[in-house]
C-alpha cells in the first residue's frame, strides 16, 4: 500500500504522516482518545495504515497500558508516535547528540574485542577509572554495531552514563554466552547490558549473582501461530496440551512463573531447535502449535524468510520482558554503577529525552522491516 505523505516540524525533527492515513480530526503527533471497540491493532490501522505496528503504540504508553497491549480502555489519550524515513531519524539522532549531548572523554569509544584479548587480571572500577560496557549485537533494534547509534538501548545506556558525568567505554564481543561468566562475573567488564531479569530467586542461579537496573526497556515476548491455523490465544488455557517452540538458548523463566509452570506441570510441549528459522519451519510444518518470541525478533525473521502472509503474530503477549544493565554483586562499586544507570535513565524520562530515542528507533526498525516485504524488493 502506498502512501503520499505530508511533513511536519515537531521539536525541529521532520515528520513523515501518510496522509491517506490521518482523518482531518486527528493530525500526527496528537494524542488518540479510545472509544468502544478500539484495539491496539485497529488503532494502529488507523493511523499507520497497517495493524501489526501496535507495539509503537504500546511502547510508546508503557505506563500508562501497565496490563499489556490486550488491555486498553474507553477514554485512554494515547501518544502516538509520528512516522519518519530512517535518514530523517539517523539525522536527528545525529543533531541531537551533537546539540545536547556535552563531550566526555571516553564516552564515544567503542571496540569490537575477541574473548581471548581481554586481560583477565584487570582490576575492578575503583571510581577513578573509565567504566568498561560490554555488549554484543546481533539483536536488532535493540544492539547492532551496524545500527544508528549502535541500537535503542545502547543509546539510552550511553546517554543515561553520560546524563551523569560517567566516563564509559563500550566494548562489543559477540559471544553472549561468555559475558556473565567469566567476563562480568570475573570483572574484565564493570556492566554489561541488554540482559533480561529472571525473577530472583528462582532458577536461573547465574543471573541471580548480578544486581540488575531499572528496566531500560522492556520486550514484549508474543506467539506466532499458522494464518489458517484455528488457534486463538486469548487464555493460558488455550494453549493446554499444546506444542510451542522457543529456539534453544532462549530464556524460559516467562513460562515457568508463578501460576503459570507450563513446563513443570506438563501444560505445553516445548521445542527447542538452534534457530527461530527453524521454528518457523516446524510451525510450517505442523511439528508446533506456535512459535514464542519477542516480538522484534520475531517480526524481523517472518519479513527476512517470507513467510508473513502465511504467519501471524497473536494480539495478546506471551509476557513483558523487562531488559537491564547489570554489574555482579562482588563488583567493588556494583551498587553506585547501578544507582548511576537508575538515576540517568530517570533524567531521560523526565527530559523527554527517552521518548524521542526510542520513537525514533522502532520508527526506523519498521522502515527496516518494510523493506523487506517481498513487493518492496
Amino acid at each position: 500500500m502506498r502512501f503520499r505523505f505530508i511533513f511536519m516540524l515537531v521539536s525541529g525533527v521532520i515528520l513523515a504522516c501518510p496522509f491517506s492515513v490521518w482523518s482531518a480530526e486527528f493530525r500526527c503527533g496528537q494524542s488518540y482518545e479510545v472509544v468502544a471497540g478500539d484495539t491496539l491493532g485497529s488503532i494502529s490501522g488507523k493511523v499507520y495504515g497497517s495493524p501489526v505496528k501496535y507495539n509503537l503504540i504500546f511502547y510508546a504508553n508503557r505506563e500508562l497500558l501497565n496490563e499489556g497491549p490486550s488491555v486498553i480502555r474507553v477514554g485512554q489519550k494515547l501518544r502516538i508516535p509520528c512516522e519518519q524515513t530512517e535518514a530523517d531519524g539517523q539525522a536527528a539522532a545525529q543533531a541531537v547528540i551533537q546539540a545536547e549531548t556535552p563531550p566526555v572523554s571516553g564516552s564515544d569509544a567503542r571496540l569490537v574485542a575477541p574473548v581471548e584479548m581481554m586481560d583477565v587480571n584487570r582490576p575492578g572500577y575503583d571510581g577513578q577509572q573509565v567504566v568498561q560496557l560490554l555488549t554484543a549485537g546481533d539483536y536488532a533494534p535493540l544492539t547492532d554495531q551496524s545500527l544508528p547509534q549502535g541500537g535503542l538501548i545502547t543509546e539510552l545506556v550511553e546517554q543515561a552514563l553520560t546524563a551523569t558525568g560517567t566516563q564509559f567505554q563500550l566494548t562489543w564481543i559477540n559471544d553472549w554466552s561468555a559475558h556473565l561468566d567469566p567476563l562480568l562475573k570475573q570483572k574484565k567488564y564493570d556492566m554489561g547490558f541488554p540482559w533480561f531479569y529472571p525473577g530472583c530467586p528462582g532458577k536461573d542461579a547465574l543471573r541471580c549473582e548480578f544486581l540488575f537496573s531499572k528496566p531500560v526497556f522492556e520486550v514484549l515476548i508474543v506467539l506466532f501461530t499458522r494464518t489458517d491455523g484455528p488457534l486463538v490465544f486469548e487464555n493460558d488455557s488455550d494453549l493446554e496440551g499444546k506444542r510451542l517452540c522457543r529456539p534453544s538458548g532462549y530464556f524460559t523463566h516467562d513460562l515457568e512463573r508463578v501460576g503459570r509452570e507450563w513446563l513443570s506441570r506438563k501444560v505445553i510441549e516445548l521445542k527447542q531447535p538452534q534457530s527461530v528459522k527453524d521454528c518457523f519451519d516446524l510451525l510450517l510444518a505442523g511439528e508446533v502449535d506456535g512459535v514464542t518470541t519477542d516480538d522484534f525478533t520475531g517480526r524481523d525473521a517472518l519479513a527476512r524468510l517470507g513467510y508473513q502472509d502465511r504467519i501471524k503474530q497473536q494480539e495478546r503477549e506471551i509476557s513483558l520482558e523487562a531488559l537491564s544493565v547489570i554489574v555482579h554483586k562482588t563488583h567493588p562499586r556494583a551498587t553506585i554503577l547501578i544507582n548511576r544507570v537508575n538515576q540517568g535513565l530517570a533524567a531521560l524520562h523526565e527530559s523527554g529525552r527517552y521518548d524521542e530515542i526510542m520513537d525514533r528507533h522502532l520508527l526506523a526498525h519498521w522502515g527496516r522491516v518494510e523493506a523487506l516485504q517481498p513487493e518492496s524488493r
